[in-house]
């Protein structure tokens, strides 16, 4: 795998990125910058993949650039913020025959990907029932968001709060609705049908919008607190809730409610199985009276664990935690994406996901809009959401696997010392250190003349 371009609206931070890769012996990515730096980026034809991690209103539109010029994308969370950009993406993704991935990193938390192991092996029987959420207190974080030097936000309060003033509903739905959506096997067997949201008045964030332009604020759309309702197609329901207001500790829930048993993530970890469930799963209880009435003990809890430990934080989690990212389900998730690019594999979420996880955000504001009125999902898989029986992960033979990795490892390996022998990151600095225009096309044209053949030269080494 190569970075081949990084891209910032603010050029000096993109530059920051880049030494990242200095640091690590790999080859200098071009630059981009400005409002439309992505653009000239997607209009590369060496680029497979555009991983976006822009302000939430620039992810669908970095999205569809890139699919448009026939890349691959993986977009941060909301991948969308509005049916439109969703349907958007659904056909571009269709129409191009491209993987368009939303990056939901909480469907590869160590209690997520377990519990998605159990509810898949019939550990908690029929889940009828699933909670999630996103409460997140953000009093700590709202200065420190991006503020959009346009003219767009002219009171300058950052594009988060920005978005929750001008916007009502579930705007942050994916982070408990994606694991949960998983377990339920979403539009591959399921379907959500129907919602209704909820939410209270607007309080903290009218104060917060107050206090940063010292003037009255009428006009705050999105309430404290919303919760929505969802039904699907087999009658399971949804629960998720969004806050990101007030003084809670931070929780996104994650509990599934089965016949057989329970778990629940957020404010307590823990399973609740009865002794003939527990046994039936492969763990022998080692207390007589084990009952779904409280949460099991410890060791047998563990147990249960170790039993149904994911095959992909066994592949992944040691060094994922040695990395971290959210205590490396950032690293777990990415490592994923590019295991499955490498390996030919389906993506383990895709533009139907996206699409149905993200919707959730205008669909509540409609609900909520028409005095929380039912309101219907759209099935963006056109009618084929049960052709798939049951979620699952991809995975390659272990010589695949072998195989792939020894490439990439002589590739990366070949670039290196290409990257190296070659001075790139001298010709590099002599590109940033210019004194005039022409002196610097020079320097630049030397660095492309050097980066193309340090890219032969890796190439060959894996022929």
């Amino acid at each position: 795998m190569e970075i081949v371009a990084l891209c910032d609206f603010e050029e000096p931070r993109a530059a920051k990125l880049n030494e990242t890769l200095r640091k690590h012996g790999l080859a200098p990515a071009a630059i981009y910058s400005g409002a439309k730096g992505y653009e000239a980026l997607c209009s590369r034809d060496d680029i497979d993949l555009v991983y976006i991690a822009t302000d939430w209103e620039h992810h669908a539109v970095v999205a569809r650039c890139a699919l448009e010029h026939g890349k691959n994308v993986a977009d941060e969370v909301p991948s969308a913020m509005n049916l439109e950009e969703c349907w958007q993406l659904v056909n571009l993704a269709e129409q191009k025959q491209l993987n368009c991935m939303i990056l939901e990193n909480c469907c590869y938390d160590w209690f997520e990907m377990r519990t998605l192991n159990m509810a898949q092996h019939g550990v908690f029987g029929e889940i009828l029932r699933a909670q999630g959420a996103y409460i997140h207190n953000l009093d700590d974080f709202w200065d420190y968001y991006w503020k959009n030097p346009d003219g767009s936000d002219p009171d300058q309060l950052g594009w988060r709060l920005k978005y929750n003033r001008d916007n009502r509903g579930d705007l942050y739905a994916t982070h408990g609705l994606g694991p949960v959506a998983q377990a339920l096997d979403i539009h591959r067997g399921d379907r959500m049908v129907t919602l209704v949201s909820m939410d209270t008045k607007s309080v903290h964030g009218k104060e917060l919008v107050e206090a940063k332009t010292g003037k009255p604020c009428d006009n705050f759309r999105n309430g404290d607190h919303t919760t929505t309702l969802i039904r699907t197609e087999n009658q399971k329901v949804i629960e998720l809730q969004h806050d990101v207001m007030n003084p809670q500790p931070y929780n996104r829930l994650y509990q599934l409610t089965g016949t057989r048993g329970f778990a629940n993530k957020y404010p307590i970890e823990g399973y609740a199985l009865d002794s003939k469930q527990l046994s039936a799963s492969g763990v022998q209880p080692k207390v007589d009276n084990l009952s779904t009435h409280s949460f099991m003990p410890e060791a047998e809890r563990k147990a249960l664990e170790e039993k149904y430990d994911h095959p992909i934080l066994k592949k992944f989690g040691k060094l994922a935690k040695e990395v971290g990212g959210h205590g490396g389900m950032d690293f777990v998730m990415t490592a994923r994406l590019v295991y499955c690019l490498q390996n030919g594999l389906p993506l383990d979420m895709d533009v139907y996901d996206l699409a149905e996880w993200c919707s959730i955000a205008e669909l509540s504001a409609l609900s909520l809009d028409n005095d929380c009125a039912p309101v219907a999902v759209p099935d963006f898989t056109r009618g084929l959401w049960d052709r798939q029986k049951g979620y699952r992960h991809a995975y390659a033979s272990a010589e695949e696997e072998a195989a792939t990795e020894a490439t990439a490892n002589a590739f990366t390996k070949a670039y290196k010392e290409a990257t190296a022998k070659l001075r790139l990151w001298e010709l590099y600095d002599k590109v940033a250190q210019a004194k005039s225009e022409t002196a610097r096309r020079k320097a630049q044209a030397a660095l492309d003349k050097a980066t193309a053949k340090a890219k032969a030269m890796a190439a060959k080494a894996v022929e």
